[in-house]
């Protein structure tokens, strides 16, 4: 992940902190960042149909 998209997610949560005067973690922004892109994929490219766990290995990206 490039630092600066790092960063700026970490900003993300402390505004949400500040904001809100709620816990939010690192990992609550991430999981609900996943699920928003499952959901937009799962729309766009699956017929709208929930994306199931698939264990098969992903071809290696960029390093």
């Amino acid at each position: 992940m490039p630092r600066d998209l790092h960063l700026r997610a970490r900003a993300a949560v402390r505004i949400v902190r500040r904001v809100t005067g709620r816990s939010y973690t690192i990992a609550q922004f991430l999981r609900e960042a996943i699920m928003a892109q499952l959901a937009v994929i799962a729309r766009d490219y699956n017929n709208g149909q929930e994306i199931y766990p698939d264990t098969a290995p992903l071809d290696p990206g960029r390093r």
